[in-house]
């Protein structure tokens, strides 16, 4: 069962990885729009028509974000960071970079000091404009759930044809500190067996990681029902081992 943000600002909700979240969803509040069709996406299938017109409306969006964080500042609710995900990629929206400017100012006002995180697949990351919006981004978190071509096409599915060189490089010359998300997964994919979890994916995966140096690598699998059900959750025990071996190599890692 796919789950759909509701509403453009929601919370602040507790977060595995960042504590109070007031999640920011600029995408359609009952559709999902997003370059990748991920096997394991808690917001399902990527439709099959999809209107690109019905993004939230910028002023509708900072003005609900703005009674939200006005809200939580009188009322003294905790909170960590605000966070752009939502129902897709954020950063399709066709405003993404105003949009960024104008939330730094409101966070600024209303809830200086808080973190401002960006969750991205990074497919948008070659545009000028959102390289600029990551000016008024605290936290970048990039997603890699491997270093293989193939393992890439069968877990996240990209629209377009991925060249995974091209992304490593970009995102070695935004020349920022960026986190990586690694989602790690197994099963059946159209008759095919996947596990980037395998020793083979997870050395691939450190060439990436120490090449990046992101300030961590967070690490998780499912925790809900996916849309492809063939998909197993890897157990902690697993997932605690491969944490090891990036540590080991000198970067901090966040599991789940």
């Amino acid at each position: 069962m796919s789950i759909l943000f509701q509403h453009i600002i929601y919370g602040p909700v507790r977060s595995r990885r960042f504590g109070h979240s007031l999640g920011m969803n600029l995408l359609p509040v009952n559709s999902k729009i997003c370059t990748y069709n991920c096997i394991y996406c808690e917001c399902g299938w990527n439709p099959e028509n999809t209107q690109h017109d019905i993004f939230a409306n910028k002023k509708v969006f900072l003005q609900e974000l703005e009674k939200n964080l006005a809200f939580i500042q009188s009322t003294q609710q905790p909170l960590d960071v605000l966070t752009y995900a939502g129902n897709g990629e954020p950063t399709l929206h066709p405003e993404f970079l105003t949009i960024a400017q104008e939330v730094a100012k409101l966070r600024d006002k209303y809830a200086y000091g808080k973190k401002i995180v960006l969750l991205t697949n990074g497919t948008t990351i070659f545009h000028h404009d959102i390289k600029q919006s990551l000016l008024y981004i605290d936290l970048p978190v990039f997603k890699i759930d491997s270093a293989k071509y193939e393992t890439i096409k069968r877990i996240n599915q990209p629209h377009a044809k991925f060249n995974l060189e091209q992304y490593i490089e970009t995102l070695l010359n935004l020349n920022r500190p960026i986190a990586i998300q690694t989602m790690l997964v197994k099963g059946l994919v159209n008759n095919q067996w996947v596990d980037n979890s395998s020793n083979e994916e997870v050395q691939l995966l450190l060439d990436i990681y120490k090449r990046i140096r992101p300030i961590y690598v967070m690490l998780y699998s499912l925790d809900r029902k996916p849309p492809l059900s063939s998909l197993q959750k890897i157990e902690s025990a697993v997932i605690e081992q491969v944490a090891k071996q990036i540590e080991q190599s000198g970067i901090k890692v966040l599991w789940v």
